[in-house]
């Protein structure tokens, strides 16, 4: 989200010469409830407007004792840091409407508007699993199949049977992974392979998947619901540290190795390529299947993915 955000930026230009868009937030809605229960639909979940965030500070700022708004600004900078950690969270998207981000980025973005830097752009293979996992069944409240329909339709209202039958119960292990399964593809997919459309039609881009299913996972998931190649399990392959250089196979160090090479190639040139390396192409728009690196361990780990027939998106890109 701040690379996309320095992308348009217009204090940002110049000041860096490529971009890594790591599971971007940048052109993505929030279908109700996709998140956490009970959380209505967002335009852009990424972004909030001015309006927005001033009306979220006036809310919090008497919870942290400061009501008196001709202070509130000194005071909120005296409240200890644990305290305001509990108030954060809807804080997260950025604002737009000020002199930093004049505008919304995604429509931005989407218009064409952006710094011309090559770019890397891609998500994780099981993106959504991560977040039904911490809020909903490691908060102890699992998805079940009496809520899916009702799931559905709060999400998708009139298309929610439409939803059900393209990703059945039957098909999947439990209902919360099938409810993450479709976040997975309608929020997550679908709008990172728009961002990979909208940048290429200017700028080299270079889309992937980070597809490890067996990623090392440090929360204890239920064995229902597997985390698979959950949003961020990327990140350990390319900041490797001690948690991930103890609980990884060496197939997984090796993967890591070259995620590294591909990052550190691309900071250099602009271009992840290097010997020794599987070669990645760039998205191009005009192909039938614009190449999506899949970035997996072992042998042919790597390698391109029809990442559109993966999540379904001929389905998706037909409904709101």
């Amino acid at each position: 989200m701040s690379t996309s955000a320095h992308l348009v930026a217009p204090g940002s230009a110049g000041l860096f010469h490529r971009a890594i868009v790591q599971s971007g937030f940048a052109l993505m809605d929030l279908p109700a409830g996709g998140i956490f229960p009970g959380l209505p639909a967002v335009a852009w979940y990424g972004w909030r407007s001015a309006a927005e965030v001033e009306a979220l500070g006036a809310a919090v700022g008497p919870q942290l004792g400061c009501a008196d708004a001709a202070t509130a600004l000194a005071c909120l900078r005296g409240v200890p840091v644990p305290e305001l950690f509990a108030h954060a969270q809807p804080f997260q998207p950025y604002g737009f409407g000020n002199r930093v981000l004049p505008e919304v980025p995604a429509q931005t973005l989407a218009d064409g508007r952006f710094h011309r830097v090559p770019v890397i752009s891609g998500s994780t293979r099981d993106e959504h699993r991560l977040f039904v996992g911490l809020f909903r069944a490691l908060a102890g409240q699992p998805v079940t199949a009496r809520q899916y329909p009702t799931l559905l339709a709060e999400a998708f209202g009139d298309h929610a049977g439409e939803v059900r039958a393209r990703y059945p119960l039957s098909a999947y292990q439990s209902p919360s992974l099938a409810w993450a399964t479709v976040l997975t593809d309608r929020m997550w997919a679908r709008s990172t392979f728009r961002q990979h459309r909208l940048l290429a039609r200017h700028v080299p881009v270079y889309a992937y998947e980070f597809a490890d299913r067996h990623a090392p996972m440090y929360l204890p998931f239920p064995e229902d619901l597997p985390p698979g190649a959950f949003h961020a399990a990327e990140v350990p392959y390319l900041f490797p540290d001690r948690p991930f250089q103890a609980g990884s196979t060496p197939d997984q160090r090796r993967l890591s190795e070259q995620l590294m090479r591909y990052w550190a190639n691309f900071a250099r040139a602009g271009d992840p390529n290097g010997p020794d390396l599987p070669p990645w192409r760039p998205f191009d728009n005009a192909r039938p299947v614009p190449h999506v690196q899949s970035l997996a361990p072992g042998t042919g780990g790597i390698g391109p993915v029809d990442y559109a027939a993966e999540h379904q998106l001929d389905f998706w890109s037909g409904l709101p």
